[in-house]
């Protein structure tokens, strides 16, 4: 599902097909994103760079794009770290996922926006808390538009609904979706849950409701149209049922609509490198499926050795990341080596052949971004090209280059 076939025709300038051209196809960009999520600490340290940027093409910020870090203390909002980030990911043509625009969970917002208890007055009169929230939207959305890959809109909107309750009403999703794609007109948008895929008994986050939460989104007048991504965390804290996974994915891939994992992690334990690797070549599996974030963001204090070597895989250590790829020193753990393992396997490397006595050169490849060279003793020089191979049709990608 994630490869087409290329058919290379090469002729001379009058027409004629050209035999013995030597080709040669090097994947540049892969099509699909194996990614991982980042912190700050990424932008102090040279070796985590050296491990990060030439295994990754997208990644997504574990903190430093939400509302409680940007503005801690009403109206001082700060950007530097997440600016720098940003800068840093694109110079290194890593892709970015916006995470998070707003947080459904009341927990999850500056303190002082929020409404201490149900009910009763707290540090802002609801009016003013929409107005914030509105003031976030514009200023973090306008500033990185164009500079991320998706949005994450509303965090976690299926298990939380402090803005429907306390803030705004019923219509909150839609409102709120509507403002997003009118700040930010092409970004795709979407939804990003937890326990989508983690645990059956989970009802608010059943298959059905997340479809239903789709059309309730777009029932607000002006978003009959909107296309709206499904976000998959994946925080598994027990071993994956990958037949439920699969189940789940075959049910929302129905709604046409793209779906990402975008917080992968894997519980703790002796075979957290296997369930890994279970998980994601599942989710790489299934054709609805169009990129994964392994969350798996490195900090000093969270992959430290008392950290990995912490055997009550039951509680987790305070500070420590539920899941490290590496260590402290950049050597990769088991996690880091299924990672590597599923980079090598998904991508295509020097496809080398020479063209029949048609003319032609034909082969499968992952799709993607190729840099494509055509060589031949008549000649004068080697012709060199960029192209895109995408599923946009049936049949192979034909491509016709006169010398």
């Amino acid at each position: 599902v994630r490869k087409k076939k290329v058919r290379i025709h090469v002729t001379d300038d009058v027409g004629q097909n050209i035999e013995g051209a030597k080709i040669t196809l090097n994947e540049t960009i892969p099509h699909f994103h194996l990614g991982c999520s980042s912190t700050e600490a990424i932008l102090n340290s040279k070796p985590y760079q050296n491990w990060f940027i030439p295994r990754f093409t997208a990644t997504s910020f574990n903190n430093e794009m939400k509302w409680y870090y940007t503005e801690v203390y009403q109206g001082k909002e700060n950007y530097t770290v997440p600016d720098a980030m940003v800068s840093f990911f694109q110079n290194h043509r890593i892709s970015i996922r916006g995470h998070t625009i707003l947080w459904a969970n009341r927990e999850a917002i500056p303190f002082w926006a929020k409404i201490l208890s149900r009910g009763k007055k707290g540090n802002l009169p609801n009016r003013e808390i929409l107005n914030a929230s509105i003031r976030r939207m514009v200023s973090i959305v306008s500033r990185y538009a164009g500079k991320v890959i998706a949005w994450d809109v509303f965090n976690e909107n299926l298990h939380y609904s402090y803005y429907e309750d306390e803030v705004i009403g019923p219509n909150a999703s839609g409102m709120i979706y509507q403002i997003a794609r009118a700040l930010d007109p092409k970004t795709p948008l979407y939804l990003n849950e937890f326990n989508v895929i983690e645990h059956l008994m989970d009802i608010q986050v059943i298959p059905s409701l997340y479809v239903e939460k789709v059309k309730q989104i777009r029932s607000y007048p002006g978003n009959e149209k909107l296309v709206i991504g499904l976000g998959i965390q994946g925080h598994f804290g027990s071993r994956p049922n990958v037949s439920h996974i699969r189940a789940v994915l075959d049910y929302l891939g129905e709604t046409k609509m793209p779906i990402w994992f975008t917080e992968l992690d894997i519980k703790r334990g002796p075979n957290q490198a296997a369930h890994l690797e279970d998980v994601l070549r599942e989710a790489y599996a299934h054709p609805a499926v169009e990129g994964i974030i392994v969350w798996g963001g490195w900090k000093p204090t969270g992959c430290n050795q008392t950290c990995l070597t912490d055997r009550n895989f039951d509680v987790l250590p305070k500070g420590c990341a539920p899941m490290c790829l590496t260590d402290n020193y950049f050597n990769n753990l088991p996690t880091g080596d299924v990672v590597d393992k599923l980079i090598r396997e998904w991508k295509t490397t020097n496809v080398e052949g020479v063209t029949n006595k048609n003319g032609t050169f034909e082969t499968n490849v992952f799709q993607g971004g190729y840099s494509l060279t055509i060589s031949h003793p008549k000649i004068p020089s080697v012709v060199q090209k960029k192209i895109r191979v995408i599923n946009e049709n049936a049949g192979a990608l034909e491509l016709s280059i006169s010398l």
